[in-house]
């Protein structure tokens, strides 16, 4: 598991939020922001060697949202449309004091598992580019236990 500062990701709220797509559109390097939505979008939303994480919007509707749907995984959003589920999502890193990736997987950490909703306080990589949004975490609120 990636070894994280105390405190960095908590039960206590952050702050007023903005929707995973509304970030998506700000593409704004160097600005903070909190964003909110839910770790999915995959199968396996958690890089196992690094501090990366999923993330995805609301509005994206998850299969345990469906009716009779027993799907094992529901975060997923496997009934989703690929291109909609890829546009509604960004990549959520933990970067070390160096600005490296931290190693070890966010899985379980405080409490963070596949379909958890979250808030994420940080800004937009300036390494980001096309369809590939990817958010510095400086930290996480874990809304649902």
């Amino acid at each position: 598991m990636a070894s994280v500062p105390k405190g960095f990701v908590s039960s206590k709220d952050i702050g007023d939020a903005i929707t995973v797509k509304e970030f998506r559109e700000s593409n704004q390097t160097n600005t903070p922001f909190i964003v909110e939505g839910f770790i999915g979008g995959r199968k396996k939303p958690f890089s196992q060697n690094r501090a990366v994480f999923i993330l995805g919007d609301n509005s994206l509707e998850t299969c345990d949202e469906i009716p009779g749907d027993s799907c094992p995984t529901p975060w997923d959003v496997c009934c989703e449309d690929r291109n909609k589920v890829a546009s509604s999502t960004i990549s959520i890193q933990v970067l070390d004091s160096n600005g490296s990736h931290l190693i070890g997987t966010l899985e379980g950490v405080s409490g963070l598992r596949p379909g958890k909703k979250v808030k994420v306080r940080g800004s937009l990589n300036e390494n980001s580019a096309g369809q590939a949004f990817i958010m510095n975490a400086t930290s996480i609120h874990l809304i649902s236990n």
